[in-house]
């Protein structure tokens, strides 16, 4: 994969080429697809040992040498794409969309902070604004809060949008331990709700360097306790996200194995999660 060796990229052909395809492939969902990098979970899955930090670095690189190369092209299509829109389902009226938004996402990263923001103001369906909120809690900026704020108040007594609102908090780069320890006190928050229990800590699992250090794991195992008397079965889910843990690097394993084996530990564990625990130390 090519992102891991940046060292055997052909900047100019690779580029020309995609370049080429902005401006002349007429079809956007197949554009929107050819500059939409693979995500870290999927990079992780294709390397022998996951250094969590070194691929994110790595990714992160390119996304910026895109936007070096691209950023004014990217300005021109979103412009041109962010029109009217009667929000139509055709595959290419949904094909826009995402080609737009992934355009945004770009122009946020590069510090286009207001167009993200207006977007999120002024969106008119549920796709465009959650593209722009999850642009603008991608990259520190001084919209984040007061988007978090609006999308709280607008959305709270909808609860399959505030699963979203929480997952996207969870995911972004900004959120820490003692942010996800936050909003798990928020009045929304129920260990009770498997789907908000997922999209806070499942969410921020998936929020690679953020959680991958021993206060991460601390918390993951902490809630795995927790459940262990409440809900195994969501507790098991959880525990399994320690399933790969001899496929990281040395720190992350050790860690890991620790977590397992003080789980391992606790009186009375359920045998849902015992398993998942007992075969992830075979």
């Amino acid at each position: 994969m090519l992102i891991l060796k940046p060292d055997q990229i052909d900047e100019t052909s690779l580029f020309d080429a995609l370049e080429n395809i902005l401006n002349n492939v007429k079809d956007p969902s197949l554009v929107c697809e050819m500059i939409t990098l693979p995500s870290e979970r999927f990079i992780h899955l294709r390397v022998d040992e996951i250094d969590v930090v070194e691929v994110k670095r790595k990714r992160e690189a390119v996304i910026d040498q895109l936007i070096n190369r691209f950023g004014s092209l990217f300005l021109n299509i979103y412009t041109n794409l962010n029109g009217d829109d009667d929000h139509e389902l055709t595959p290419e009226a949904v094909g826009a969309r995402s080609l737009k938004n992934i355009c945004l996402y770009y122009l946020t990263k590069a510090g286009k902070f207001e167009l993200a923001y207006d977007q999120f103001n002024n969106a008119n369906c549920m796709s465009d604004r959650l593209s722009s909120f999850n642009a603008l809690l991608s990259v520190n900026n001084p919209y984040k809060d007061k988007a978090i704020e609006k999308f709280f108040e607008t959305y709270k007594k909808d609860v399959q949008v505030m699963d979203k609102w929480f997952s996207a908090q969870s995911l972004s780069p900004m959120m820490s331990v003692n942010g996800i320890r936050q909003l798990m006190k928020h009045e929304l928050f129920s260990f009770n709700t498997p789907n908000r229990l997922r999209s806070v800590v499942g969410g921020f699992t998936q929020n690679f360097v953020q959680f991958h250090n021993q206060e991460g794991y601390e918390l993951l195992t902490e809630v795995i306790i927790k459940l262990n008397g409440s809900n195994p079965q969501i507790g098991a889910r959880l525990v399994s996200i320690y399933n790969h843990w001899k496929r990281y690097t040395p720190e992350l394993r050790d860690l890991q194995k620790q977590q397992l084996e003080s789980i391992l530990a606790i009186d009375d564990l359920s045998n849902d999660i015992f398993e998942i625990v007992h075969s992830a130390l075979k």
